[in-house]
């Protein structure tokens, strides 16, 4: 595999684990949607998809009949299965940087601020007035939990009128950073730099156009 195929299959790779690694080392907790969660995993893993499989099973027959075009219409195909799986899959928040019963307490606040009929059961929580039924997911050494649904039957804007209630309170909530975020952040950094100078030093014409915008 040549340095641009590695580059495509890496660099959003290293991006995303950048990016994960920041949220958990924000001074509050960040919500995401599973909608956001998923999409920006998908993103991530675009170029290995393509790099991978994508070309592995390219059909020859295609290739040869619609040439390089080819290539626009898999990854409008690709982009449109990430879309149906984003779009039919269970709802659920993703919040990082929290310890599990600090969140805990911030869900049972807003439940009952939205649902007065609220009730635990364990880790799973329902709540009958918005429509939801959901688990609590902790990764304590992340300090990262997951509310996922729970059964076929919710109530999509319930979810969304929950989600905004919660990340107002979390909002106010100040966290200290996690320290393993910068695990992910060197990690992603270290990637990045390793396919970008692998570009740049295997390209001549990538190296040609860089030694003109930036002497050296």
């Amino acid at each position: 595999m040549d340095v641009l195929r590695w580059f495509l299959a890496f660099a959003p790779v290293a991006i995303y684990l950048m990016i994960v690694g920041s949220l958990n080392l924000a001074r509050r907790p960040v919500l995401l949607t599973g909608t956001q969660d998923r999409l920006l995993l998908g993103l991530s893993l675009v170029g290995l998809v393509i790099v991978g499989p994508m070309e592995l099973f390219l059909p020859m027959a295609a290739y040869i009949h619609y040439g390089g075009a080819i290539w626009l219409i898999l990854v409008i195909l690709l982009v449109l299965v990430v879309g149906l799986v984003i779009l039919t899959a269970p709802p659920r928040l993703v919040i990082f940087n929290t310890a599990p019963h600090q969140l805990r307490a911030i869900v049972a606040e807003t439940a009952i601020e939205l649902d007065a009929t609220a009730r635990w059961a364990g880790d799973c929580l329902v709540l009958p007035g918005l429509g939801m039924q959901l688990f609590l997911v902790a990764s304590p050494g992340w300090r990262n939990v997951t509310l996922s649904a729970i059964g076929p039957h919710q109530d999509y804007q319930g979810w969304r009128t929950f989600g905004k209630a919660l990340a107002r309170r979390l909002a106010a909530t100040e966290v200290p950073p996690n320290p393993r975020g910068l695990m992910l952040v060197a990690a992603g950094l270290a990637l990045l730099v390793a396919v970008s100078v692998g570009v740049f030093q295997g390209n001549p014409s990538v190296a040609a156009v860089l030694n003109r915008v930036i002497p050296f």
